[in-house]
């Protein structure tokens, strides 16, 4: 009675097995294994990792980006903060909105130097993607950041440029509980080590790299 129940069993395992996945059945191992009188057969099944072509092709898009703009959202958050601490010195002195506006001027004029060869060659999809961390960061969007340092109308008009210019939008936020539950999942394997960001000076030198070419070539 067992062994007519127990060769039972392994023909209906034979039939599902061999009908769905025949090219690895002959890999699988039988073990058994006796529970209340009856032998049981066990297949164990090797593990198989299934690739969903489209989420590999998003994966590989998200992981590119983020780890280029990575290291300016970092960069843009420790100026936010700065900005602020110094702002806030500032108002507690005397003549305090000429000072500020000195060192927005001096500021602007820093930055301008230090980051405008990167600003200029970034791409629209990069800045889409430095807005999102932008706002992940400061908890603001570019747009907000603009406005509160500079004025509404400059805001507004960046914000024109760059639809214009491509469609990226510096009122983006980010959502890691719905559209960007990708990038929140990038981000995470960042900051967990696992995926490594391109320095920011590795990104200049080859900024700086392709402009020397560009320049030998117009020379030509």
């Amino acid at each position: 009675m067992y062994l007519t129940r127990t060769l039972f069993i392994l023909l209906l395992l034979n039939v599902f097995f061999l009908g769905k996945a025949q090219d690895t059945i002959n890999h699988n191992i039988f073990t058994y294994e006796v529970i209340n009188g009856d032998t049981i057969p066990i297949l164990k099944l090797k593990e198989f990792t299934y690739k969903d072509p489209d989420f590999a092709k998003q994966w590989r898009r998200t992981v590119f980006f983020t780890r280029r703009v990575y290291p300016y959202a970092k960069i843009i958050d420790s100026i936010v903060t700065a900005h602020e601490n110094e702002v806030a010195k500032l108002k507690k002195e005397k003549k305090s909105k000429r000072k500020i506006r000195k060192y927005n001027k001096k500021l602007k004029k820093h930055l301008s130097k230090e980051y405008g060869l990167e600003i200029r060659n970034m791409s629209v999809t990069r800045g889409q993607y430095l807005a999102k961390l932008t706002h992940k960061n400061t908890d603001k969007t570019i747009f907000q950041l603009i406005k509160k340092y500079k004025n509404g109308t400059n805001a507004f008009f960046w914000q024109m440029v760059m639809k214009v210019y491509g469609g990226a939008n510096l009122k983006a936020t980010y959502n890691p509980e719905g559209e960007d539950w990708m990038l929140a999942l990038v981000i995470k394997e960042i900051e967990q080590g696992r995926i490594k960001v391109i320095p920011r000076s590795t990104q200049k030198r080859m900024l700086e790299s392709q402009k020397a070419t560009k320049k030998k070539k117009k020379k030509k």
